[in-house]
C-alpha cells in the first residue's frame, strides 16, 4: 500500500490558513484534534508550561507527501508559526464499519468510497 499518515503539530490561530493551503493542493480530508503540550516555545504564564495547538492528520498517496508537505511549510513561513511535522508509512487503512480498503486513489478529491 502506498499510504503515508502526516501528522503536524501547529498553533490553533493558523488553522484556517493550514486548510486553505491544504484545499488548494486536493487533500479532501483532515482530522484536528487540539492538544496541549510544552516544547520550543513554553507558556511561562502558565504554571506547567503547556501550549495549546492543534494536531492535523492526514493521509495521502506516498507519491504527494512532499507536495503536502511543502504547503504546510510554506503555510508556516507565512504565517510565521514553529511546529513539528512527521510522515508514517500506513499498513492498512480501512474504512469503517464495512471494512473495505482505502486505496490510494481514494485519498485525491476524485476518490469515492467503495
Amino acid at each position: 500500500m502506498n499510504i503515508n499518515r502526516i501528522t503536524a503539530i501547529v498553533p490553533l490561530d493558523s488553522l484556517p490558513a493550514l486548510e486553505k493551503n491544504l484545499r488548494a493542493c486536493g487533500v479532501p480530508g483532515v482530522t484536528v484534534e487540539h492538544v496541549h503540550g510544552y516544547g520550543e516555545h513554553p507558556n511561562f504564564f502558565r504554571r506547567d508550561l503547556m501550549n495549546e495547538n492543534a494536531r492535523v492528520l492526514l493521509y495521502a498517496e506516498t507519491n504527494r507527501v512532499d507536495e503536502i508537505v511543502a504547503a504546510i511549510g510554506h503555510c508556516a513561513h507565512d504565517c510565521g508559526y514553529t511546529g513539528i511535522l512527521a510522515v508514517d508509512s500506513v499498513d492498512r487503512l480501512v474504512y469503517l464499519p464495512n471494512g473495505t480498503a482505502v486505496t490510494a486513489a481514494d485519498l485525491t478529491d476524485q476518490g469515492e468510497r467503495a
